[in-house]
């Protein structure tokens, strides 16, 4: 239980540095540039047609590619200056012990990449709050941006997937694609954390980012069964094939590789920071 406390104390103490980090500030102002340019044109759109908006578009976002792409690069940015040693870092790992301390710092890539993730929700939300109305169903606006081509009418860049509302109801869309993208993101900051303490954090960061733009290669040059390897390409909806007819993988391929594959780093992290000497950095 000692060790319990420890760990969750590590994780949040990271957590609160975000509010004099600039860093931080610097991503909240581009994630919120990001979706003000893709998100208020669908509000326009509501105003011109008089409907209200329901406010699920987040599964959208992390559907198209592209989005996905700049939201994934910003885990990267998130976790950059894994693994996250300072001169503070280095008197709580002496009080706590190299395990929890490690264990603590992998409770922080998980909380913090929920909290990256819930923070794009919020913000998407609010900002259709001028013309938003809560349902249990698409809405109209939704419905017709995906069943016609009033979004390239209108200048919507964001693509509104019509299989997406097919295959699920809005709260299943909402509530998966977030997993699923907070594990992938999670399995980046792993990944970033584990190369980081071997290596230098450029190093990280490199690989990072390169895990995110595999989806990318996979779409434009290299046949789907690859997307069996890329974890951004299964946080999408579109890429996972719930019937398993297509060489996509399956839902519940993305969920036992995501199972695996963050239980497996986490594990490794903690090892490496038991047997890693980890050295002071300044910060990023």
């Amino acid at each position: 239980m000692a060790n319990l406390q420890k760990t969750f104390f590590i994780s949040i103490n990271n957590i609160r540095k975000w509010a004099s980090n600039p860093r931080i500030y610097i991503l909240a102002a581009l994630l919120f540039l990001m979706l003000w340019n893709y998100v208020n044109p669908i509000l326009s759109f509501s105003k011109i047609v008089n409907y209200r908006v329901a406010p699920w578009l987040f599964p959208y976002i992390s559907n198209w590619y592209f989005t996905q792409m700049l939201m994934m690069l910003g885990i990267v940015f998130l976790f950059c200056d894994a693994p996250f040693m300072d001169e503070c870092q280095t008197y709580l790992m002496v009080r706590s012990g190299r395990i929890p301390w490690g264990a603590g710092q992998v409770l922080y890539i998980m909380l913090g990449t929920a909290i990256y993730f819930l923070f794009i929700v919020i913000i998407s939300i609010l900002i259709l709050s001028p013309s938003l109305f809560l349902s249990n169903g698409w809405g109209k606006v939704l419905g017709t941006l995906a069943q016609t081509n009033a979004g390239q009418k209108y200048g919507i860049l964001l693509p509104i997937s019509y299989n997406i509302q097919l295959q699920y109801t809005p709260i299943e869309a909402l509530l998966l694609s977030f997993l699923l993208q907070w594990c992938a993101g999670t399995m980046v900051g792993l990944v970033m954390f584990i190369i980081n303490i071997y290596l230098k954090r450029s190093i990280g960061a490199i690989v990072g980012s390169s895990i995110v733009l595999f989806d990318f290669v996979v779409a434009n040059s290299l046949p789907y069964y690859y997307y069996h390897f890329s974890p951004s390409s299964m946080a999408r909806l579109t890429i996972l094939d719930p019937t398993g007819m297509s060489p996509r993988p399956t839902n519940l391929y993305a969920y036992i590789f995501f199972i695996i594959g963050i239980i497996v780093l986490s594990v490794i992290s903690v090892i490496s920071v038991r047997k890693r000497q980890i050295e002071v950095l300044p910060p990023v």
